[in-house]
């Protein structure tokens, strides 16, 4: 046993010494030095966390500089129970009988997103100097977010008191800078690298849409996804758009050509040739291996699409990836929480520089509002559609929903950050 732990590990350092032989890969699994990290904050700062049981703090990387900062009071065992708080309620918002546990169960949900402005996200922002919305005129200010641990689990992007009066000084992530997040800050240097690459020769689009899903109990309906699906195709030019049957998961797709049913192939084979990917189904996050998280698609059964099928894809022309499926960003497996593995970032590293994605289960309703809203905001002022204002137009999309767009009646607007909380942006 011991003799094998020898061979493996020189096994392993001369794997490593092999790949950093290689051109381009003379740095392969270091730490990132100083000099790497400041290059990629020339954009906006990145706050990258680290977590241990008894301490939480924060690397603030700037142009100028990097700077620590403890977080007083937060240990990663608190971040670990208020995470699982925080899921706890939004499971029941989803699966509640009564309406008085739903509302009981949101009430939490905002608590935890006050607790993270307080112990979190609003001392790193006071740390960079952000105390309020910027001045009319003047460009939102971007931050990253890089968490590690039980801290990956909660939208930082989130975080706020959602109940203070809207304008100056309102304490809330969102009413300050736009956020966007990076497993690592070396894939956020390669989606940056992708990003000033040349757009896909067609600068075609693909949209996904599966308003049923075959092998689901009574097809799973998703009964808005066909109104998203023609939403996203109104905005996207040159879209090629595949789809299951409307209500029936047992149908032999009669009113849908065969040719054109959404499998894992078919949707591979033209993510190549398409600068903009749109996916509005079901997803699901793995509790036990994160890398067979996926896309549930029409073969989802035989031939699913997941992180693992997603891994040799190199899209040299990607300019953009919207999910809307539920639980995109999310990792469910404990041990492997610091992994930043999901389908989110599966498309980033396949190419796409820029990701929405979501942290839970998303309202089918809502979804239609918040993708046509954030196309409609990713148009430049000559009205062309720019992937490179996708964090933005996100941001202001999140921000309109939370304030009372298309809320379902007799909610209030604050008090309900399960229907617009879960949506992030992950890359460039």
């Amino acid at each position: 046993m011991i003799e094998d732990r020898h061979r493996l590990a020189r096994e392993f350092a001369d794997t490593i010494e092999r790949i950093r032989s290689l051109e381009g890969f003379d740095s392969f699994g270091a730490v990132p030095t100083p000099e790497e990290l400041i290059a990629q904050a020339h954009h906006g700062p990145l706050v990258v966390f680290t977590t241990g049981r008894e301490w939480c703090d924060a690397l603030l990387v700037t142009a100028s500089g990097i700077t620590h900062l403890n977080l007083i009071g937060v240990t990663g065992q608190i971040v670990a129970d208020t995470a699982a708080s925080f899921h706890r309620a939004q499971a029941t918002v989803l699966h509640a009988a009564g309406r008085s546990e739903r509302v009981a169960a949101e009430k939490r949900l905002g608590t935890t997103l006050e607790w993270l402005w307080d112990a979190v996200t609003g001392p790193v922002l006071h740390a960079l100097g952000y105390h309020d919305e910027p001045a009319e005129g003047r460009p939102w200010p971007r931050v990253w977010w890089i968490p590690d641990g039980p801290l990956g689990l909660l939208p930082l992007h989130a975080a706020g008191h959602h109940s203070d009066p809207a304008g100056h000084g309102r304490r809330t992530v969102m009413d300050r800078v736009v956020s966007s997040y990076t497993p690592t800050v070396r894939a956020l240097a390669y989606s940056r690298r992708a990003a000033d690459g040349v757009p896909a020769p067609t600068a075609s689009s693909l949209v996904v849409a599966m308003p049923t899903t075959p092998g689901l109990p009574g097809g799973q309906t998703l009964p808005h996804v066909a109104d998203e699906a023609d939403a996203a195709r109104r905005h996207l030019p040159d879209s090629t758009v595949l789809r299951t049957p409307a209500f029936d998961a047992d149908a032999d797709a009669d009113d849908v050509d065969p040719s054109m049913l959404p499998t894992a192939e078919r949707v591979l084979q033209r993510l190549p040739s398409c600068a903009i990917a749109h996916f509005a189904c079901h997803g699901t996050s793995d509790p036990t291996d994160p890398s067979q998280s996926r896309l549930l698609l029409y073969d989802h059964a035989r031939n699913p699409l997941t992180v693992t099928s997603l891994g040799p894809l190199r899209l040299e022309g990607a300019r953009l990836a919207y999910l809307s499926a539920c639980s995109t960003a999310a990792i469910k497996t404990g041990d492997l929480i610091d992994e930043a593995i999901h389908v989110a970032s599966a498309f980033q590293l396949a190419g796409f520089p820029h990701v929405v994605g979501t942290l839970w289960e998303i309202n089918d309703r809502i979804a239609v509002t918040v993708a046509d809203r954030f196309y409609t905001h990713l148009r430049d002022p000559d009205g062309n559609l720019d992937p490179g204002r996708a964090a933005c137009a996100l941001h202001a999309t999140v921000r309109e929903v939370r304030d009372g767009a298309d809320l379902p009646e007799g909610y209030d607007r604050t008090a309900v950050p399960s229907l617009w909380a879960a949506y992030l942006h992950t890359g460039a």
